[in-house]
């Protein structure tokens, strides 16, 4: 994109990529509100189900595809990089590794996981934080983020996007402490704010959540209106939406690819239209800043992923439906209605008194017997909720073999595994999709290493020029040729048990040794057991020498 040199162009054109890039905010933005309610409560608002099968099926479903424990990273180097730079591999591959456990990214990695199958899609900026000298990882909903195109699947493609955010007014005033525009800048925000100038991209999250309110809503959701006798599910009283009281300003951050620069142009802008900072990219040089994951991403024209929790969403209000009913027909089986043939001047407080502990009324002359009045339970009631259950594993793809359950009809350990890697082919896709977002995210990670750190690393095996051994380099004198991988599948459990049969018929063809045996396994004392096998190793061979030394003396004789 031509950047214009007029500054009143150049004004025009930011503000028409901010307005064009969250043209479909806003109603994103209900659609995101209703799945949200629906994993946090099990309805369309917070009134909640009486059982939420959408929680306990996106917590399943997210435990099998993604765990954030033993997350561990190799480096695969290019064809043109220089023999030498192989032996950077191992220190550079621990760094990210250290730093993604050390930032807390596994965690927040989760996270998106989690709620990128509620809303379809999540981010996740890197940003370099010069006070702890780590590259750290920020979680970024898809309500807070537009594309210019949104028919354009990646955002490397993308023009210009837009990363929306909200600030205090003396968190921006510390932000701007070396800006010379400082007075002007806050003056025209404050001016913006006291005359109640509403921006044209409209509210921030917050703002839109708090304007909300706290639901006091006592029915049950979506699944129709509750059964008579009911008072609503769930708490009713609190959305879990953040309250933040001081006042806050919209912040819109644009990046636009600078075909002069060939780089992002990163342009600051606060509510209401004022720009902060127009300035080239301050990050990874060429590389946007922020990774997306959509796990479910089945429209190849369509940036915002499919939501996993839209396919379950009429399956919860079935259910909540089904035990409302449940639940009304056991309260009339516990306290039934009663007929009373032949009884004159019946009133409903004379009924009442009759089916009170200790009450008591007269029975007229020639009435019948008070009947109950219960309804009939339909027999296949039960049924129906167990196939509704079934229901969500299916669109889950976590059939019974993955849960440890049996299955009907498999009677060896052949058909067992042969069912076993049939019914994980669903969760194993959207497993490899997290898995390469977890690659671009450490690749991200490792490249503002490279950008930012003075850490001294140890090049085992590495001469300087002198000849002596150990060679110290900073990380950006590391190639940038390479790609970061997951090493083993260790952030997908879903592979790890096909990962472990395979490391164990490797073993046994001798194809591998134990030491890497033991790290396509991966035990959570890793560590501890390679170094013990270090030893035993250093004993086999030490018993090795003497066998052989043996064998040669009986020879010589």
């Amino acid at each position: 994109m031509i950047i214009p040199k007029d500054p009143a162009l150049r004004q025009q054109l930011y503000d028409k990529l901010v307005t064009d890039c969250l043209a479909t905010r806003m109603e994103r933005f209900e659609f995101y509100k209703m799945l949200r309610n629906y994993y946090l409560f099990g309805s369309s608002d917070e009134s909640g189900a009486p059982y939420n099968k959408v929680a306990s099926t996106v917590d399943t479903l997210s435990s099998f595809i993604y765990s954030p424990a033993g997350a561990r990273f190799s480096i695969h180097l290019g064809t043109t990089v220089p023999e030498g730079e192989i032996f950077k591999v191992t220190p550079m591959a621990a760094e990210v590794s250290d730093q993604w456990k050390q930032t807390k990214t596994h965690l927040v990695f989760g996270l998106g996981v989690k709620w990128s199958l509620v809303f379809g899609s999540m981010l996740f900026k890197e940003i370099w934080n010069e006070g702890t000298k780590t590259s750290r990882t920020y979680l970024v909903e898809p309500h807070q983020f537009g594309v210019l195109r949104e028919d354009i699947p990646n955002i490397e493609d993308q023009e210009a996007f837009v990363h929306c955010y909200t600030n205090t007014k003396t968190q921006l005033e510390t932000d701007l402490q070396d800006n010379p525009r400082k007075a002007e800048i806050m003056e025209a925000v404050e001016k913006g704010a006291a005359t109640g100038t509403a921006t044209q991209y409209g509210e921030g999250m917050t703002r839109l959540i708090l304007s909300a309110g706290i639901s006091t809503t006592t029915s049950g959701g979506t699944g129709g209106a509750p059964a008579e006798g009911l008072t609503g599910h769930g708490l009713g009283s609190y959305d879990y939406a953040p309250r933040v009281e001081t006042d806050l300003i919209d912040m819109f951050e644009l990046y636009v690819w600078d075909d002069e620069e060939n780089d992002y142009r990163m342009v600051t802008v606060a509510s209401p239209n004022v720009i902060i900072y127009d300035r080239k990219n301050v990050g990874v040089k060429q590389v946007a800043q922020f990774v997306k994951l959509a796990p479910e991403h089945n429209c190849y024209d369509y940036f915002w992923g499919e939501s996993f929790v839209a396919r379950l969403t009429a399956l919860q209000d079935w259910l909540t439906l089904r035990l409302q009913q449940v639940q009304a027909l056991m309260e009339r089986q516990v306290d039934p209605s009663f007929a009373f043939p032949g009884w004159t001047g019946l009133v409903e407080e004379k009924g009442l008194a009759y089916r009170k502990a200790g009450g008591f009324i007269s029975n007229p002359p020639g009435a019948g017997k008070p009947e109950k009045m219960s309804p009939d339970f339909p027999p296949n009631i039960f049924t129906e909720i167990h196939e509704i259950h079934a229901m969500f594993d299916d669109q889950a793809g976590i059939h019974n073999v993955l849960q440890g359950k049996g299955e009907p009809g498999v009677r060896s350990k052949g058909q067992a595994d042969l069912m076993a890697r049939l019914s994980s082919a669903r969760p194993k896709a959207r497993a490899v999709v997290i898995e390469e977002a977890a690659e671009d995210l450490a690749t991200l990670k490792l490249r503002n290493i490279q950008e930012n750190s003075k850490a001294r690393l140890i090049a085992k095996g590495l001469k300087n020029s002198d000849g002596q051994p150990n060679t110290v380099f900073i990380p950006e004198q590391f190639t940038h040729d390479y790609e970061v991988k997951v090493d083993a599948h260790s952030t997908s459990p879903i592979f790890i048990e096909d990962h472990k049969s395979d490391a164990f018929a490797f073993l046994e063809a001798k194809v591998i040794n134990r030491a890497r045996f033991i790290k396509m396994v991966s035990p959570s004392d890793e560590q501890i057991i390679l170094e013990e096998l270090k030893e035993i190793e250093k004993k086999e061979a030490e018993a090795a020498k003497v066998q052989m030394a043996m064998e040669q003396q009986k020879g010589a004789k």
